[in-house]
């Protein structure tokens, strides 16, 4: 473990990892932007369109993401991390020469199974490099970058699809993930893994299994309620992140490059504000009482599901961007108390398998139904004659936002019966 403050190599690989995480954001979210220049090349439904944001994408990313993590427990993250930004970059590019729904779903597949590797190994890196005390600012840098690549990913794929077409966008954005994994190659160090407690036992030092892992965690309520939580959550943000560009762009009469500039540099902007401000609070709130971070996590959350409904509602285009910029700022509150209250539950032989746990819930549940079910309802009210099919599927998709407020609150009243976030084995 490093010293207590950590010195500008440790930030710099912070930094390095949150480019990373920036290029896996931008791929992630650029066919978003690039729905309806999709949709009418290719002859999809709005069904189809949510399979290839949501489930098509979730499900495989989410169950690679546990035998990568367990590779992350063994084997080097650093050489693991560049083969995944080499991975989905370069599938991205591939994904723009996709002539068919089949096709451009096996590339979505293939920048999932390339993703999967980023966060559980990031996350074991972090752990290792930065002790408890910075920690959380630590992960609201690097969760800060998802915010960034929607920015780049919604801005410059909605840009390029006006100036060229979908196809271009993928090729080109998909190119900086190649230089990238050379940087990580030749200037990331692999840091010294985190030791066990004194009292650990020998077989206790070894890489924990997923269902040893999975068998410790879920006997703590604190656990079990951020799971439920992380699944809610992920509904309505996955399907709004879907399908919130194709609603403008119908509902307004604008173009990708207009809404990619200006949706996506607000959800960007203020993504990147809530990330850090609940990083800094978490940090602080987490000295007093580790479960206040989380009571705060939850405020947010129930704060962002009426913002989103005035969005929604709107007639205007500009109030509809900025009441989800402050839902976005609100919501995002909960990153960093989350993922360092799920690595405070986990042996250091488990970190990454517990990222890869909970990352099943937010995108191998959530994001996976969130877009599917958004895009299903809104054919079915399609063919029911409705003229503001995908304004009420996105409405009724908000009641699980609020509702995985109340579950932030159980979890925090969890830690506070157990011993304050100890590992689940003590």
């Amino acid at each position: 473990m490093v010293s207590a403050k950590p010195g500008a190599y440790v930030w710099y690989v912070s930094v390095i990892l949150a480019l990373a995480y920036t290029l896996s954001y931008l791929d992630r979210q650029l066919p978003f932007i690039l729905t309806e220049s999709i949709k009418a090349d290719l002859s999809l439904s709005d069904t189809q369109l949510g399979l290839l944001t949501g489930a098509m994408f979730s499900l495989v990313y989410c169950t690679m993401a546990f035998p990568i993590a367990s590779i992350a427990d063994r084997y080097s993250r650093k050489w693991l991390i560049a083969g995944s930004v080499f991975t989905w970059s370069g599938v991205t590019a591939l994904g723009g020469l996709s002539q068919n729904f089949l096709q451009l779903s096996a590339s979505r597949i293939g920048v999932a199974i390339g993703e999967a590797g980023c966060i559980p190994a990031s996350h074991s890196m972090i752990a290792d490099y930065f002790t408890p005390r910075f920690r959380a600012r630590a992960m609201s840098i690097f969760h800060s970058a998802s915010a960034t690549g929607i920015v780049l990913g919604l801005g410059l794929g909605g840009l390029i699809n006006e100036m060229a077409n979908w196809r271009m966008a993928m090729i080109l954005l998909g190119a900086p993930g190649l230089l990238l994994t050379v940087l990580i190659i030749f200037t990331v160090r692999e840091p010294k893994r985190a030791q066990p407690p004194p009292t650990a036992t020998a077989a206790g030092t070894a890489p924990a299994t997923l269902m040893e892992t999975l068998r410790r965690l879920v006997k703590h309520p604190t656990f079990r309620h951020l799971m439920i939580a992380g699944i809610l959550q992920a509904i309505t943000s996955a399907g709004l992140q879907a399908f919130a560009p194709s609603y403008a762009i119908r509902t307004f009469g604008l173009d990708s490059a207009q809404v990619g500039l200006t949706y996506g540099l607000c959800m960007g902007v203020t993504g990147i504000v809530g990330t850090l401000i609940g990083g800094q609070v978490a940090d602080r709130l987490r000295r007093r009482r580790p479960s206040d971070a989380l009571v705060f996590a939850g405020l947010g959350m129930l704060a962002s599901a009426p913002c989103f409904f005035i969005a929604l509602s709107s007639h205007s285009y500009w109030v509809f961007v900025a009441m989800l910029g402050v839902a976005t700022m609100t919501s995002h509150f909960y990153v960093a108390a989350a993922f360092t209250t799920m690595q405070s539950l986990a042996e250091p032989r488990m970190h990454a398998k517990t990222t890869a746990i909970y990352l099943f819930a937010l995108s191998g549940v959530g994001a996976a139904v969130g877009p599917l079910v958004v895009g299903m309802m809104s054919d079915w009210l399609i063919a029911a004659g409705s003229a503001n099919s995908l304004r009420v599927a996105l409405l009724v998709a908000l009641i699980p936002k609020a509702w995985a407020g109340v579950h932030y609150f159980l979890a925090a009243r969890g830690l506070n019966r157990s011993s304050e976030g100890a590992p689940v084995t003590q």
